[in-house]
């Protein structure tokens, strides 16, 4: 899975959430969410945990974390 910024002649890029896979031996890529309206900060953090910044991590999950990755997550998938 990685973030992908797709160049618009004429609008700003589009910012999506793709995963790659193989169909037949040829490689081809699905696009999973389209983040072009979430704040910067969002795809910030997005692109931090699909590079896997976050699988090692053991700290606490306070309420305020809890409420933004569930907000990540979410949008990700609705």
């Amino acid at each position: 899975m990685y973030i992908a910024r797709v160049l618009n002649r004429k609008s700003r890029p589009a910012i999506l959430l793709r995963e790659s896979y193989r169909e037949g031996g040829k490689v081809c890529t699905r696009t999973i969410a389209n983040l072009t309206n979430w704040p910067p900060e969002r795809i910030a953090a997005m692109e931090r945990l699909v590079k896997g910044e976050f699988d090692d991590w053991s700290g606490e999950m306070n309420d305020q974390r809890r409420d933004f990755w569930g907000a990540v997550c979410a949008q990700a998938t609705g």
